[in-house]
């Protein structure tokens, strides 16, 4: 017995309805969310993420996309145009003329004309073709500033990420002083009861504990601020939770201010963007100055003529015509307006080598400043690791000797106080390290650098 076609497609919905309920009673990965989600994001993926947002690159994506098409526009005006035209006119007196005192109508009231026309430029002083290098130079000046916008959100992105890290350390930072606290609170409350202390000193304690709990607070407003600065960054919910998985790291990086600086003048988009925009006033020069030469094109038509609208048989003209013209215009005196155009377009040069000769000084100081707060947050972090493990070792020993009563509450309130600051100094000693290596990269003219606390090459 054969399968009819309408039974093939009952049992293939019948299928899919299979299938379906399988998908949704095995969840197959795809419908689950992702196992490092637990985890959070790493840098990389908050710049995958920030760069895909970001607002700023589209817009230079836009202009790129503009750019191009200008181009393709200026290459047009090499081409041959063709157009068309329809005109009617009407004559009060048509056109006559008289013969042994009679008069001749040679023309019609109403004249129909139907034209097509093409007009190719021969020679333009080069205008045509400086205008194209500018567009095309155009394309090159937008592709560097996509560059630099990926850059500037990428610098944004790392800082904002590593704010964040901060910031959820100095939560455990506050966490760990009111637990400190709190337990100095416990012990000196026992002390007083059996009256081995005075009350004012519980009363200090409490004081400090209320004072951490205050700084706790202010801790914890601040890792909401930094979490929502980067969901802004990544086109997140400012209020979303958001986990990272990256952490505060560091390692040896040797850094060389000369090389450093050496690249920045080759690889820094500024710089490239205005040798681009001095390439452009160059061929501005050679646009203003084609008016010196004269303009030489070449135009064909076609007409069709008639007396009627519909271009049929007349009595006065000759249906079809056609006519070849080459035109040279010359315009040799026009009080020095071309001179003046063209020595507007060379001081906007000498403006352009100005503000490149200030910026470049400008990108040797940004260098120097990064190479210097990277070496100086390299030398804080080994100070930063030493303070705190000295803090903590003073901290035990001082609360140890104050809960035998060989010290006194004071003593271990400064303790306390210590180990804080040393543990606030480090993790912001890392942070500096971190968003100095970023800016210093920046410095240097260079992309998505590697995350992760892998070296990069020596610089």
């Amino acid at each position: 017995m054969g399968i009819t076609f309408g039974s093939y497609v009952a049992l293939l919905r019948r299928l899919a309805a299979l299938l379906l309920a399988l998908a949704l009673t095995a969840s197959p990965a795809w419908a689950q969310k992702p196992a490092e989600s637990d985890k959070g994001i790493t840098l990389l993926q908050a710049l995958s993420m920030g760069l895909d947002y970001s607002p700023n690159i589209k817009q230079i994506m836009a202009e790129l996309e503009k750019a191009q098409f200008q181009k393709k526009e200026a290459f047009t005006y090499f081409l041959p145009s063709l157009g068309t035209s329809y005109t009617w006119t009407k004559n009060q007196n048509p056109q006559s003329f008289r013969s042994q005192g009679q008069r001749v109508i040679i023309g019609s009231e109403n004249v129909y004309q139907w034209t097509t026309a093409f007009r190719q430029p021969l020679f333009t002083g080069m205008r045509l073709l400086s205008q194209y290098k500018i567009s095309e130079l155009g394309v090159n000046l937008a592709e560097v500033n996509m560059s630099l916008a990926t850059m500037e959100v990428a610098l944004q992105v790392k800082e904002a990420y590593y704010l964040y890290l901060r910031a959820i350390k100095g939560v455990d930072v506050t966490n760990s002083a009111v637990e400190r606290l709190q337990s100095q609170l416990k012990v000196s409350k026992d002390f007083h009861e059996v009256g081995i202390i005075p009350i004012n000193d519980v009363l200090k304690v409490e004081v400090e504990l209320a004072n951490a709990k205050q700084d706790r607070v202010r801790a914890y407003n601040n890792r909401a601020l930094s979490m929502s600065r980067l969901n802004r960054l990544l086109g997140l919910p400012v209020e979303k939770k958001l986990k990272v998985a990256d952490k505060l790291g560091h390692y040896p990086l040797k850094v060389n201010y000369i090389k450093a600086r050496e690249k920045a003048r080759v690889e820094r988009p500024e710089l490239k963007a205005l040798g681009i925009q001095l390439k452009q006033a160059d061929q501005s020069i050679r646009s203003a100055q084609s008016d010196f030469y004269p303009q030489v094109s070449l135009t064909g038509s076609y007409f069709f003529t008639s007396d009627s609208p519909e271009m049929g048989h007349s009595d006065f003209y000759d249906t079809t015509d056609y006519q070849v013209l080459t035109q040279l215009n010359w315009s040799f005196w026009e009080w020095g307006r071309t001179k003046y155009q063209t020595s507007q377009v060379r001081a906007d040069k000498r403006r352009l080598e100005a503000v490149r000769q200030d910026l470049q000084d400008q990108v040797d100081l940004q260098v120097r400043e990064a190479v210097l707060f990277l070496i100086e947050a390299q030398l804080n972090i080994a100070t930063a690791t030493t303070q705190v493990k000295q803090a903590e070792e003073n901290y035990r020993i001082i609360f140890e000797r104050y809960k035998a009563q060989l010290t006194t509450n004071t003593e271990v309130l400064d303790a306390q106080l210590l180990l804080t600051q040393a543990r606030v100094n480090y993790y912001n000693a890392l942070t500096t390290f971190n968003i100095a290596e970023a800016r210093l990269k920046r410095a240097m003219g260079e992309g998505l650098v590697q995350a992760g606390g892998k070296p990069e090459p020596k610089m």
